[in-house]
């Protein structure tokens, strides 16, 4: 299920786009964690389940929390989510640049996660120092790669409370 409606978003840059503009970042609670040690880069970005109507709109919010930090753009300067210019501008730029089509480095696919990503998932939050709550909640949680480069992975998932973005790099 996750992995469908991920793949329909993904594929449909109009839907996509509404979604992330009508994500109201200042009314969303995230926890953010980040761990930078030699060339390894993890971010990880928690949002619970409760602020959300769907899968689609939790993806779309998490994306768009994760474009802002990474542009270094302020929440309050969201555009209104009916301007045309910020629709097309996601459409046509923001998508594409951060789910590029033809990127030989680092391709979008969708592939569900098979089991024993728990135990490095378990791993990746200890090594973010993530409330041990968290941790001992990442039991039962289901996730799904988005994109993989040689050296990179994005990883969408939800757990019985939360939904996650994992971001792996080795950066060089």
């Amino acid at each position: 299920m996750v992995k469908n409606e991920i793949y329909e978003l993904l594929e449909n840059h109009d839907a996509f786009a509404r979604q992330i503009a009508n994500a109201n970042l200042a009314n969303l609670s995230f926890n953010v964690y980040e761990y930078w040690e030699n060339r390894e880069r993890i971010q990880l970005i928690f949002a619970e389940r409760n602020q959300f109507d769907s899968i689609q709109e939790a993806f779309s919010a998490i994306f768009k929390k994760e474009m802002f930090d990474q542009e270094e753009w302020e929440t309050s300067d969201d555009p209104d989510p009916t301007d045309e210019e910020w629709l097309t501008a996601l459409k046509n730029i923001w998508i594409n640049e951060y789910f590029p089509s033809a990127d030989p480095y680092e391709q979008v696919f969708i592939e569900i996660i098979n089991d024993d990503f728990v135990s490095s998932f378990k791993r990746i939050l200890f090594k973010v120092n993530a409330p041990k709550i968290m941790i001992s909640g990442v039991n039962q949680f289901s996730s799904i790669r988005v994109k993989k480069g040689h050296l990179y992975d994005y990883i969408f998932g939800q757990t019985h409370s939360q939904y996650f973005l994992l971001q792996w790099a080795i950066c060089t």
